[in-house]
């Protein structure tokens, strides 16, 4: 009788632990089912309004695929340092992926490559050279880059005098439509001028100010909305009202941006799909966690003006929160 009662006992407690273990195993796969994945965007800057479509599409990913976001932003533009250490905190703290804008190519490299050893990390706007496993998610910025140069010369009337704002020339992504444009301009005799511009959108619009002043040029560029948007008021405050003395074009979107363009002050601009870098971000990391292989994806961009800035295709890309 007593070994009989050790027997059910003893299979009292086996079926006891099989059952903890299958509710904690379905709790996992619920928990899975369900992707309450942890995943950290990282961007290249502060939080300004130029990273705000972006963070859109990241949180309608994330709504959309039941998935936690950790935005992180720096405490200073580019600040390379500061992003390695953030990154590195992240896969420590146990984030499920990364979606990162890379400060530059050089540097991230290896950080950036360290990671990729423990979770997935995906890049967006920007990538990593040299690293061919590493899925990147935003334009073809040399293509970019070229198109907008076509605009300038086929656009504008005032000159062949360029000015090209240089800033944040380690990020892939200005580094390519900056190259992509100096081709092009350079291949059809324009007089290309170029101008050392501080990564503060304050202390950049102060730089812009003094060079517009100082220079003779009959145009001028950036490659970033916050860089695009200082040298934009600069023009306009120095120009008469209803006046541009200076053709203004460049990349990127804010809304003081969309506005120029409207008032004419910016003759041009290059805008890319961020919408849906930062959805399609969130959804390529998320198919990594899954097992699938994180694929590269180039988003469409447009050129808009004053013209054509409300054609349905262009109101999409300017006015991303209204959909």
């Amino acid at each position: 009788m007593r070994k009989r009662t050790i027997v059910s006992f003893l299979l009292i407690m086996v079926l006891l632990g099989a059952s903890l273990i299958w509710i904690s195993s379905d709790s996992v796969w619920n928990k899975k089912q369900k992707g309450t994945y942890q995943i950290s965007y990282i961007a290249r800057g502060k939080k300004t309004e130029s990273w705000s479509t972006i963070e859109q599409g990241i949180n309608q990913a994330a709504s959309d695929l039941g998935v936690e976001i950790t935005p992180i932003y720096l405490s200073s533009e580019n600040n390379v340092r500061e992003q390695i250490s953030l990154l590195r905190r992240e896969v420590e703290n146990g984030a499920d992926a990364i979606v990162i804008a890379p400060v530059n190519s050089q540097n991230m490299r290896a950080p950036i490559a360290d990671a990729t050893e423990s979770i997935p990390v995906v890049t967006i706007e920007s990538t990593v050279e040299e690293l061919a496993s590493l899925p990147y998610v935003g334009c073809d910025n040399y293509e970019l880059g070229q198109e907008l140069a076509r605009e300038i010369i086929h656009s504008g009337g005032k000159g062949n005098k360029v000015a090209i704002l240089q800033n944040s020339l380690g990020s892939s992504s200005i580094k390519a439509r900056y190259q992509g444009m100096v081709e092009i301009l350079q291949r059809n005799g324009m007089e290309l001028f170029f101008w050392e511009i501080p990564d503060d959108p304050t202390q950049a619009y102060e730089t812009a100010k003094i060079l517009l002043q100082e220079n003779t040029v009959n145009k001028a560029v950036a490659f970033d909305g916050a860089m695009l948007e200082s040298l934009a008021k600069a023009e306009k405050d120095l120009s008469p009202p209803g006046v541009t003395t200076v053709e203004i074009y460049g990349v990127g979107r804010t809304n003081q941006v969309v506005s120029y363009v409207e008032e004419k002050v910016i003759t041009s601009l290059c805008v890319q799909n961020e919408f849906n870098i930062g959805y399609l971000g969130v959804k390529t990391a998320v198919n990594m966690i899954n097992g699938q292989r994180g694929e590269n994806t180039t988003v469409n961009f447009s050129i808009v003006n004053a013209s054509d800035m409300y054609s349905p295709e262009n109101q999409r890309l300017l006015f991303p929160f209204v959909r």
